[in-house]
């Protein structure tokens, strides 16, 4: 082979790795692009369902308040209907 050959082989080389590089610097930048646009909606969607399950709190809260009893009663029939169930289970 001659030195003309090698040079052209070697120079094939480094074109062919530096390539190489560049495509998996942009492959991390867009991988790294997505990612943060993943925990960006995710971020979103945790803080939508905390405000979701707040208000949920605070409006079962407030029917409790205004009706002791009946929440009272509710909660005694879910706790014989519990009880039937497991021990029909047993």
């Amino acid at each position: 082979m001659s030195e003309n050959s090698k040079d052209r082989v070697a120079n094939g080389a480094a074109e062919a790795a530096e390539a190489g590089a560049e495509y998996a610097r942009a492959a991390r930048a867009a991988a790294t692009e997505r990612l943060e646009e993943a925990q960006e909606h995710i971020d979103r969607a945790f803080a939508e369902g905390r405000q979701e399950f707040e208000a949920a709190a605070a409006r079962s809260t407030q029917v409790v308040r205004d009706n002791p009893l009946l929440a009272v009663a509710g909660a005694v029939g879910v706790g014989l209907l519990l009880g039937m169930a497991l021990r029909n289970k047993g």
